[in-house]
Parts: C-alpha cells; sequence; structure tokens
C-alpha cells in the first residue's frame, strides 16, 4: 500500500516540473524594422486649398513629415492653390544611401520670378518704416498739443479762454491717443512679419544670404542628420515638375525600430527591458541582440469579437547600415521562470 500513496505524490511534482518548464519556454513573434526619424519632401511645398498641421514650422515651410500609411493623390500645384506653377530642377546631386546633414542642399530648383518678386515684396521695409514714420508724426503732435492743453488749462484759471476750447482740445488729445496706439499695434505687427520673412528667406538661400540681394535659386535643405532614403526617378536636372509629387526622402537609420504586433495574452508578459534576439530574414543565420524599450497599453483598433493586438517596440543599433527600413525578423523573449 505504501507505494500507491506515493504515485500522486511524484504524479503531483512532475506537474509541477512540467509546469515550470513551459513558463521558461521562450515566446517568438515577427517584427519589422523602422526608421526613427523619416522626412518625405513633396511639392508643391504650400498650398492654399489644403493646409495641413505637417506643413513645416514656419523656418523650414519645404518640409513634410512622412505620413502613416496614407496615399497621395496626383493633383497638379495649381489646384492645391500653390503659387508656384511648376518646379524646373537645376541640380540634384545625391544619391539613396548618401549620408546628409541638417541644412545641407539636397536640390536647387528655378524660382519662378512671380515667386522672387513675392519674396522680395516680404522683405521690404516699406511698409514697416512707413508706419514708423506715421508713429513719429503722431508722437510729435501729440506733444505739441498736450503743451498747448497745458496753456489752456492756464488760460482758463484766469477766464482768459473758452471751457469748450479746453474741452475740444482734451478730445484732440484722446484721438491721437488712440491713433498712436493703433499705429503701434500695426507697426508691432508689420515688424512680426518682416522677421519671420528674414527667418524663411535665410532656411530657404543661408544664414549668410543678402536679404536685398535674392538670386533666382532655390533650395530645399535636408531637415536633419540622415541618409538618403528614396529619390524620384525624375529627378535630374531640368526636369520640370507641374503636379503633386514627392521629391526626395530622408531619414536616420541608427539605431533602428523594431516594431511587432502582440497577441493580447503574450503582450502582457512582456515588460520594457526584456532582452531580445532577432534574426533577420534577410541575414540568415546571424543574431542580434537587444531589448524592448516599448510596450503599448492601448490595443490597436480591431473588431470587438476579434482578439486584440499591442505594438511592441525594440531598439536596436545598426551602426553598419545593414539593416535597412521593412527588413522582417523573429524576435525571440526568453520569459523568465515563473517560479523563480
Amino acid at each position: 500500500m505504501k507505494p500507491m500513496r506515493c504515485i500522486p505524490g511524484l504524479l503531483a511534482a512532475m506537474v509541477l516540473c512540467l509546469a515550470g518548464r513551459a513558463s521558461a519556454e521562450p515566446l517568438t513573434f515577427l517584427g519589422k524594422s523602422f526608421c526613427p526619424i523619416k522626412y518625405e519632401i513633396t511639392w508643391p511645398f504650400l498650398t492654399k486649398a489644403d493646409p495641413s498641421k505637417s506643413q513645416g514650422s514656419g523656418i523650414a515651410p519645404n518640409v513634410y513629415e512622412l505620413p502613416k500609411e496614407k496615399g497621395v493623390e496626383e493633383k497638379s500645384a495649381a489646384a492645391l492653390g500653390s503659387d508656384m506653377r511648376r518646379l524646373r530642377i537645376l541640380s540634384a546631386p545625391l544619391k539613396v544611401g548618401d549620408k546628409v546633414s541638417e541644412e545641407q542642399v539636397l536640390i536647387t530648383y528655378e524660382l519662378p520670378l512671380e515667386s522672387l518678386m513675392a519674396e522680395k515684396e516680404a522683405l521690404s521695409r516699406a511698409k514697416l518704416n512707413g508706419l514708423e514714420q506715421a508713429l513719429a508724426v503722431v508722437d510729435s503732435k501729440l506733444t505739441k498739443v498736450r503743451q498747448h492743453q497745458a496753456d489752456l488749462e492756464n488760460m482758463r484759471a484766469d477766464q482768459s479762454v473758452a471751457p469748450i476750447d479746453v474741452r475740444l482740445n482734451a478730445k484732440e488729445i484722446d484721438g491721437l491717443l488712440l491713433q498712436r496706439d493703433y499705429l503701434a499695434e500695426e507697426r508691432d505687427l508689420a515688424q512680426q512679419r518682416y522677421d519671420n520673412a528674414i527667418l524663411i528667406a535665410r532656411s530657404k538661400y543661408g544664414k549668410d544670404i543678402d536679404v536685398h540681394k535674392l538670386p533666382r535659386i532655390g533650395y530645399i535643405r535636408s531637415p536633419v542628420d540622415g541618409y538618403v532614403l528614396w529619390t524620384n526617378s525624375s529627378l535630374v536636372p531640368g526636369m520640370a515638375f507641374t503636379k503633386q509629387a514627392s521629391l526626395i526622402t530622408v531619414g536616420r537609420l541608427d539605431p533602428m525600430l523594431i516594431r511587432a504586433s502582440v497577441h493580447e495574452i503574450a503582450a502582457q508578459k512582456l515588460k520594457v527591458g526584456d532582452p531580445a534576439t532577432l534574426v533577420f530574414h534577410a541575414l540568415p543565420g546571424q543574431t542580434f541582440q537587444t531589448t524592448i524599450t516599448k510596450v503599448d497599453f492601448v490595443a490597436q483598433p480591431a473588431m470587438l469579437q476579434q482578439p486584440s493586438f499591442y505594438e511592441v517596440e525594440l531598439t536596436l543599433p545598426n551602426p553598419g547600415l545593414r539593416i535597412h527600413e521593412g527588413m522582417r525578423c523573429d524576435v525571440t523573449v526568453n520569459l523568465p521562470d515563473a517560479a523563480q
């Protein structure tokens, strides 16, 4: 009878041992590499028909942040409300894979005469100088009228001036004060517009450019330190773009981001800092070590009856630039033993 009593205990020990081994099994899921920062430069640079929040930052208005999985409908520049009806390329020397620095010239193009005149008009101080002159005239007149008001007050004490003259002069002072406030506000607004125009011009033509002698050449500059990721096949000297088009894409390749959609049951076992091993399908037999840097708390969109998936992100150093965007990989995370 004693051997029979030992059987349940042995079975229980075996179950616990198998459970412990199962909890220590690695978790594997599919991932894909992405650039951490990527910009697509699209023409026309500014449009009036469909303004977008991602259209530049004021000092680099020709830079668009690359949207997520969004198709671009081909429209003419005129239909999009652009002041430039065509973009004639003068030079585009960079190729895919070339390293670029922030503010480096990527493309030069012929600036249309009407656009050049519009920029020169924006950089003119004529309106600002006119407002400053008008403000100086009002200040001078206000000084004289106030002095006259003081004289009238003294004459009223001697009863040598009519009270209505004193009141009319005081109203004139009030009117001049309102006019001065209006001109001062207009002058400040014109000054801000002029300063912004200077910043935009220097972002396009360079920081050392003489804004009063603008060349008839436009420059497209890199918004970030990185590499050329893609270029339009038609981006060659002499080409004239008349419809909406993507010109060039630049971004960073080191480090790369690995993103994966993980099932809700597996995602709740992962946490930031867990070590992971990556094997890319394009580089079989080679392993890369990294750690999890983000586990989303909000599930990706799905139907109510479908299981939820959460985005998991890993950061992978890429000093040799061997990992390109879009490369798939198997991500293996060795989960710690729950019994430990």
